[in-house]
C-alpha cells in the first residue's frame, strides 16, 4: 500500500512556494493547483479533504503525490499547451501544395476551372500519397491563408440591361398590384 502521508523539509517546502510563485506569474493555474495539493497533504490534510479544497477527484490526488515522489516538482508542472499530433504534410510540401492552389487546377492539369476541397483531397493523395479527407483539407488550406470562396452564379444568356429594366420597372408593378389584391 503506497504512503499517503508527506512530510517536506524546509528546502522542499520554500522550493514549492518558489514555483508557485512563478506559476502565478505566467498564469499557469492547473500547475498551482497541483503545488498546493502537495502543500495541503504536507500540513497534514487528508487525500479526500484536498480533493475537495481544490474540487478534483481523491485519486488525481493520490496522482499528483506519486509523481512528486517519482518526479519531484519538475513532475507537477504543465509542460505547455499539448501539440496535438505531427503533421503529415512537411512544410516543403505545404509550401509546394500552396503554390497549386494558386496556379489553379488547369496547371495541374485538371479540367475544372474551381478548387473543390475533394479536388485538392485527390492531388494531394496523388501528388503526395498522404490521404486527407475534404474537412481536413480544409483546415490545412486554412492554415496556409486561403479561405473558402463561392463563384458568383450568373446565367451565362442572362442579359444585364434586361434585368434591370425589370427591376427598375415590372418589379415595382408587380408589388403594387399585388397590394391591390391584398386589400379587403
Amino acid at each position: 500500500m503506497p504512503k499517503r502521508g508527506l512530510r517536506l523539509d524546509v528546502e522542499d517546502y520554500n522550493h514549492i512556494i518558489q514555483h508557485r510563485y512563478l506559476a502565478k506569474k505566467r498564469k499557469d493555474l492547473d500547475s498551482r493547483v497541483r503545488l498546493r495539493s502537495i502543500l495541503l497533504i504536507h500540513e497534514g490534510k487528508t487525500l479526500t479533504q484536498v480533493g475537495q479544497i481544490l474540487e478534483v477527484a481523491r485519486s488525481t490526488v493520490e496522482r499528483w503525490i506519486k509523481r512528486y515522489r517519482d518526479l519531484g516538482v519538475p513532475g507537477l508542472l504543465v509542460r505547455g499547451p499539448y501539440q496535438g499530433k505531427k503533421p503529415r504534410l512537411s512544410l516543403d510540401q505545404k509550401r509546394e501544395l500552396a503554390i497549386m492552389v494558386r496556379q489553379g487546377p488547369e496547371d495541374s492539369g485538371l479540367d475544372t476551372g474551381v478548387w473543390t476541397s475533394p479536388i485538392i483531397a485527390d492531388l494531394v493523395k496523388r501528388r503526395f500519397g498522404i490521404a486527407y479527407s475534404p474537412s481536413q483539407i480544409r483546415r490545412v488550406l486554412h492554415e496556409l491563408g486561403f479561405s473558402l470562396q463561392y463563384p458568383r452564379q450568373e446565367l451565362s444568356k442572362a442579359d444585364g440591361k434586361l434585368q434591370a429594366t425589370w427591376l427598375e420597372d415590372e418589379l415595382p408593378e408587380i408589388k403594387k398590384k399585388s397590394k391591390r389584391t391584398m386589400a379587403f
